[in-house]
């Protein structure tokens, strides 16, 4: 009789303590919906993006347009993807915080009426670090 009572104290206590951990985000979520201004999106352009995340480590992606304008952002784990819909046409810029430093690219991506673009995180042995150059996370954040 104590060890079925043990057994039943024993193993809900292991599955609350399982699900009280805090949970790292799921690929895709708005983990910053209060700290940024509302997403912009263009239905009918039907231009997308597909982010590839091949780094160890995940990262949170914010795209802006040419003129430092909030697009939109995501929580990206490490080795997955994430299709953006439903962009609006420009030429956009990318911003990026693997949860340690902020980056911003070196580049921008052109995104046109029926794109299906591309954009890849990876690690560059070369330079020893993921490519882009480190921002403020006032920078990140604006």
């Amino acid at each position: 009789m104590n060890f079925q009572v043990s057994y039943f104290i024993i193993i809900p206590l292991f599955f609350l303590s399982f699900f009280a951990v805090s949970q790292r985000p799921l690929t895709g979520e708005k983990i910053f919906k209060n700290k940024y201004p509302n997403e912009q999106i263009n239905l009918l352009a039907e231009a997308t993006l597909l982010v590839s995340n091949s780094l160890e480590d995940d990262i949170i992606v914010t795209l802006r347009d040419g003129g430092g304008h909030y697009i939109t952002h995501l929580y990206l784990r490490a080795f997955e993807k994430y299709l953006i819909e439903n962009l609006p046409v420009g030429h956009f810029i990318y911003q990026y915080h693997n949860l340690k430093l902020f980056y911003e690219s070196p580049e921008r991506i052109p995104i046109v009426v029926g794109s299906k673009a591309y954009l890849d995180f990876y690690f560059s042995a070369g330079s020893k670090r993921v490519i882009g150059f480190e921002i403020s996370k006032d920078d990140f954040f604006r």
